[in-house]
C-alpha cells in the first residue's frame, strides 16, 4: 500500500507588505512543526515533497532534518495562485471559491484541482508501495481531499476550516481512501 501523509504548513508570521506566498513560519509555527516531527509515523516515510513557498518548505525541512529525509520541491504543490490577503473577507472568499464561484485574481478552481491532483498522483507513483509525505497549503489540500471524497462546496469549506497549522491527513493512495482526516489527530 502507498500511504500518503498530507501536511498543511505550520503557522506563519503575517506580513501585510508581502503576499502570502512569501510568508515565513512564526516561532509558534516552528515549535508546532517540531512537535509534529516527533510523531512515530515519520519513521516509515521514505520521501518528502513540498511546495516551494517558504512556509511549506520550512515545514518540510524541519520534519526532514529530524528523520534524515531528502526534501524535493514540487512547483505544482504551491497554493492557489492570485490570492491576496484580506483578513476581514478571506473566509468568505474561500467559501465562494470552494463552491465553484470565480474569485477575482484567483487561479480557477478546476485548474488548481487538476494541478494538485496530477502532482500528487505523480508523487505516489514514484513511491509505489511506500509511505510518502506532501507538505502544501490549505486550499489545494482541501481541493485534493474534497475531490477524493466527492465533497460539494460546503463540505470542502468545512474540511478547509478544520485543517490546522500544521494539519495532517492520511490517504491510502492506491485505494483512494482517506484513513485519517485533518483535525482528527
Amino acid at each position: 500500500m502507498t500511504r500518503l501523509y498530507l501536511v498543511r504548513h505550520a503557522a506563519v508570521t503575517v506580513r501585510r507588505d508581502r503576499g502570502p506566498e512569501h510568508w515565513h513560519l512564526s516561532p509558534e509555527g516552528r515549535a508546532a512543526v517540531d512537535r509534529l516531527a516527533g510523531e512515530p509515523y515519520w519513521a516509515n516515510v521514505r520521501g518528502l515533497h513540498t511546495s516551494p513557498e517558504p512556509k511549506a518548505f520550512a515545514t518540510a525541512q524541519r520534519i526532514a532534518a529530524r528523520h534524515e529525509l531528502r526534501v524535493r520541491v514540487e512547483h505544482d504543490l504551491r497554493e492557489v495562485e492570485g490570492r491576496t490577503w484580506v483578513a476581514e473577507a478571506y473566509e468568505e472568499q474561500v467559501r465562494r471559491y470552494l463552491a465553484g464561484e470565480s474569485v477575482a485574481t484567483w487561479e480557477p478552481l478546476l485548474t488548481a484541482l487538476a494541478r494538485i491532483t496530477s502532482c500528487i498522483e505523480q508523487i505516489t507513483a514514484r513511491h509505489a508501495g511506500l509511505e510518502v509525505g506532501v507538505v502544501s497549503h490549505g486550499l489545494v489540500l482541501a481541493l485534493y481531499v474534497s475531490g477524493l471524497l466527492g465533497l460539494d462546496g460546503a463540505g470542502a469549506f468545512d474540511l478547509w476550516s478544520r485543517i490546522g497549522f500544521p494539519g495532517v491527513a492520511v490517504v491510502d493512495a492506491e485505494a483512494r481512501r482517506l484513513e485519517r482526516t485533518f483535525g482528527s489527530q
